[in-house]
């Protein structure tokens, strides 16, 4: 009966354990992100770099089924786009800028969206044009273009944005359809939204994405990412279409290497405290000889 009893209050601590560590945890990403939850789930291949239909998953990037943490932004200036990545070296999940989670058209009942911000666009209420200042930073003709020359203020008419991407395609970003909305904004676009060597930005190829995103409508950039667990939530709610093949393979490894530190750990530690036992036994074992024999040559 006391054995049973041990047993309960050991896992019992050990449950106790866990919940507090899973505090601190989930604590520590509330913190650093600045809302709640402080993670989603991707539900699609928008952002994968991979081949294959699905898409096969990539460390370091954002896949179907990946959990990524999502930080809190109040200004422009903490957003990095792609333009200004491209020109500083900024890169974050396999490309440059920054990645951002929105509401299509800042729309509460809308599912958020995770994509790239390629470069903001400043409405210029004198002009009636938008204004790119960052385009400055790369060179023209190699790295962009424009059907009105080299300018980066008052543009109305098509932005071309040369290589982008990991598959180096040319991104037209048609602004005078842009320009009736009368609003800064980012445009955006998913890493794998790509069709025939051309880049499909959100704000003309997305049906329930219209206008450029305003910083009110973004809830936060991501910031890490933890691969192929949100993939359980996925089965849960039966969007299994997306995940790639190999997240089945990757998280069974994980999930065992998990299972197995503790008890690793658990093993190392037990055999370290015997070894410090027995030394401390022989140390002893050996001062009580070294004592009797003292005692007998008296």
């Amino acid at each position: 009966m006391e054995e049973y009893r041990e047993e309960i209050v050991m896992i019992l601590k050990d449950a106790a354990i866990a919940l507090i560590i899973l505090t601190i945890v989930l604590s520590s990403l509330f913190i650093y992100t600045g809302r709640w939850p402080p993670m989603v789930v991707v539900e699609s291949p928008s952002m994968s770099h991979g081949e294959g239909t699905p898409p096969i998953s990539q460390y370091g990037v954002i896949d179907t089924g990946d959990i990524v943490a999502v930080k809190s932004v109040s200004y422009i200036d903490e957003i990095v786009t792609y333009v200004e990545g491209r020109g500083t070296g900024h890169r974050t999940y396999g490309q440059y800028g920054d990645v951002i989670i929105f509401r299509p058209d800042g729309s509460e009942d809308r599912t958020p969206v995770i994509h790239r911000p390629v470069l903001y666009l400043e409405f210029n209420e004198t002009s009636g044009g938008f204004d790119v200042p960052t385009l400055s930073e790369l060179q023209y003709g190699l790295d962009w273009n424009t059907s009105q020359g080299e300018i980066v203020n008052n543009l109305s008419e098509t932005l071309y944005i040369y290589d982008y991407g990991h598959k180096d395609v040319t991104l037209s970003i048609e602004l005078d359809k842009l320009l009736r909305y009368e609003h800064s904004g980012f445009i955006t676009m998913g890493d794998n939204n790509i069709q025939n060597d051309e880049g499909r930005y959100d704000q003309r190829y997305l049906a329930n994405i219209n206008e450029p995103v305003k910083l009110e409508w973004i809830e936060g950039k991501a910031r890490g990412e933890l691969p192929w667990f949100g993939s359980i939530k996925l089965v849960y709610m039966g969007r299994t279409e997306h995940i790639p093949s190999n997240t089945w393979r990757n998280l069974a490894i994980s999930i065992i290497i998990l299972i197995s530190l503790p008890i690793i750990l658990e093993y190392f530690v037990d055999y370290y405290k015997n070894k410090y036992k027995e030394k401390k036994s022989e140390s002893e074992d050996s001062k009580n000889s070294e004592k009797k024999r003292i005692k007998r040559m008296e």
